[in-house]
Order: C-alpha cells, then structure tokens, then sequence
C-alpha cells in the first residue's frame, strides 16, 4: 500500500503491543498506508495498593522515561505507526492531575505532530478521558471508536466516566460502535453513527502448529478452554456448578486474572494457567477440544463483543457461550446455553463433534470477517464525514437488517 502525506491519524488508546485490541488491529492495516501517532493513555481507574497495580505502574513509567517503542503483539504490518507515551498522572480525581495530565500530554502530542509533518489529522479515541485533549492537537474531525460501556465497567468510578465520555461526545463528529447496544447509544446523539463488528486473523488462528501449548501437558483431557482477561464479567456460579457436575472434563482458564477464583482453583479439574503470550494462543487453542465464553449475563455484557469468539470459530473448535446478545447473534455457529444443565449438554455435545462440514462452515463464515476488511471499512467510516454525508445512523459493510454480517447457508447442531 502507497504511503499519503495527505491524511494521518492521532489516536489515543489502550498501550500499543501490550494486548491486541480491536484498535491495534485495525490500525495495524491503517498503518500500512497512513502516518499515525498512537498515544498511550493512563486508565481511568485509580491506582490500588496491589501488587498488580503496583507492577502496571511500573511498567508505565519505564515507557514514561524511556519511550514506548513499536512493538506489536504477533506481526509487525504497521511500519508507519509511531508510538508515544507522555507522561501522565494516573489520578483522575486528584485536584489539578487532569490540567497537568492536558498540558504535559497535549504539547507532547503537538511536538511530535509537527516533526512527523501531520497536520491536521483525524483524531480517533477509544477512551472516554481523552475527552481532555480533543480540540487541542489541530485534528481535522473526531472519531468514537465505542469498543465498551466503560461508564459500567468494574472497579471505575462510574459518575466521573460518564462526564468525560458525554464530554468526549459533544466533541465528537462520527461514532464507531463495535456492538448493537453501543450503536443504539450513540445514533441518539444526531450524528453520523456506524456499527462495525469485530474481525478476525483468520490465517492466524486456523493454524495447526506441531505441538499443544506447554502449559496443557499436565492437564487431562478432554478439555474446554477459554483465554484473554478472566474478570468481574466472568459467571463462576456457572462455571463452578458446570465443572462439578462434569468430573471427567478439564476447565483450562489461560490470561490474566482480576478476581478471587478460590471458588473455582479449589476445584480439581479447574485449571488456570497464567497468560501466553499472544503469538501462542494457536498452540494452547490445539490442545482445546472446546471453547467456551462463560459470562454474566447482565447491562455490561449486553455491551460488549468479545474478540474471543471469532478467534474461537476461526480456529474450527466448537464454542459453547452464554446468551450474551453478540453471542446470540451467530446462534447458528455458536451452541448458546443459559443454565448449567444446558451448558453440561453442550459442552458434551461438542466434545462428540466429528463433523469437518461444521469445522469448515465457521471459518467459511469468518472469509468476510478479516480485519484487513473492517480496517476498510473502518477507514470510510472517518474519511466519510468529509467526504459525504450518510443519513444519521447509517452503517457501512456488508450487513443484513440487524447488523450484523450475512451469514449465509449454516450448520445447524447441539440444538
């Protein structure tokens, strides 16, 4: 892809390399032709006396002093992405840390801006707390990119999210939303809205590498699995009420851990293995012989569109999930089950599953899916606005009425 001098982008997210986002997918292609500055941003949670806080806050300050670098999580497409971390004050209720926090962050920004020759770029945040800095870096336009209902997230203060994201939304002149809910939120402000629903590496993650992950050898099968954050979204009522009820099946939890899981480490066929790195997920996925998406059902998981679940179907494994809405929608390749008697006639179900029609039918879903595709689409989605005005609320790509992507002739199984 030719480089443009014409058009740049600014965008201020969660840290380049450190976990692969639906926003460092996407600007990994961006990237490939357009000049972008990612800005790494400080959460909005304050700091906990924890020793995983304490290890966080340390690693953000070694990229304070010595810069972020360009890594990236398992490929290096995006030679044109600069990477800076400014120095910030991770306290977003201290007296004066948001004026410093404005000051230091947007005249490092404005620095770097003028030496890379991007003026006037558009800008994209994924953060309500870059609400901050809009209007103060000579963007051309502002772009949403709503990837969570973060005013309900776990462990933030609430009121103080909502200021900043309706700040962040008087400011903003096109919303992106990753999920049904979030774009029924944002199309009632009167602005351009589009949805656009995850992708997926599909050649990634249909790999068949030689070996099961290291971290599996110890752990009998059969096995279920599930990977990325295991949090306050996560249902161990269910899953510790699936896994007792199934002796004979190993429960295989790989990432990091923000809760107590005594309930569930107690138990002898529940295992957590601590985090992989993400160029390794293919190996421990080999050693799975089913997927599953355990959470809460509740007003956040209505929000929210694991990048899990396409990388499940990419990988052919079956995919037991509870009814989140995103989930629900590819109820032809998913086996949704409520209750933990569904969920043990499920998961069964899947451990039986012979059939290559049904292996081959989620990757053949997934062609129209890559992240190659949405990067496209998500880039006329910021330059639509200067091009040409789309009915409010209109949404681009491939959609059928609800949204989401055709699926055309299914399998259907386990039902």
């Amino acid at each position: 892809m030719a480089k443009s001098s014409r058009i740049s982008f600014l965008v201020f997210s969660d840290d380049w390399g450190e976990h692969p986002s639906s926003c460092q997918h996407l600007f990994q292609y961006i990237g490939e032709k357009y000049p972008v500055l990612w800005v790494n941003t400080v959460g909005m949670r304050s700091p906990k006396p924890t020793m995983t806080d304490l290890g966080k806050s340390i690693k953000k300050l070694r990229k304070m002093i010595f810069g972020a670098g360009k890594n990236s999580f398992h490929h290096n497409k995006s030679g044109n992405v600069i990477v800076y971390q400014p120095p910030m004050v991770p306290l977003p209720r201290m007296p004066g840390a948001r004026v410093l926090n404005r000051v230091t962050v947007t005249s490092g920004v404005r620095k770097r801006l003028y030496r890379l020759g991007m003026g006037s770029p558009i800008l994209v945040s994924t953060v309500p707390n870059a609400c901050d800095y809009v209007g103060r870096c000579g963007e051309q336009r502002v772009v949403y990119y709503c990837v969570d209902d973060f005013s309900a997230w776990p462990g933030l203060d609430h009121d103080l999210v909502e200021k900043m994201e309706q700040k962040l939304i008087g400011k903003t002149d096109v919303f992106v939303a990753t999920s049904h809910k979030l774009y029924e939120k944002l199309a009632e402000h009167g602005k351009p809205a589009h949805l656009l629903n995850h992708g997926v590496d599909l050649e990634f993650f249909r790999k068949e590498p030689d070996k099961e992950h290291i971290v599996l050898q110890q752990i009998p099968r059969p096995r279920v699995g599930y990977f990325g954050l295991f949090d306050q979204r996560s249902d161990q009522n269910l899953l510790s009420q699936v896994a007792k009820q199934m002796s004979d099946v190993s429960f295989v939890i790989t990432g990091r851990v923000e809760i107590d899981v005594g309930r569930l480490k107690v138990l002898p066929n529940v295992f957590f293995t601590g985090r992989v790195p993400y160029s390794e997920l293919p190996a421990v996925i080999k050693g799975w012989d089913a997927c599953i998406l355990p959470y809460s059902v509740n007003d956040l998981s209505e929000a929210i569109t694991p990048l899990k679940l396409k990388e499940y179907l990419a990988s052919g494994k079956p995919v037991v999930s509870t009814p989140i809405p995103e989930a629900t929608r590819l109820v032809s390749l998913v086996n949704i089950a409520e209750t933990s008697e569904r969920w043990v006639e499920a998961i069964r179900c899947s451990l039986k599953e012979q059939s290559s029609e049904i292996k081959n039918q989620r990757r053949s879903f997934l062609v129209q899916e890559s992240w190659v595709q949405k990067a496209a689409q998500f880039l006329e989605m910021c330059l639509d606005f200067h091009l040409k005005k789309r009915p409010q609320g209109a949404r681009v790509g491939k959609t059928s009425g609800n949204g989401e992507a055709e699926l055309g002739s299914v399998v259907t199984y386990c039902k």
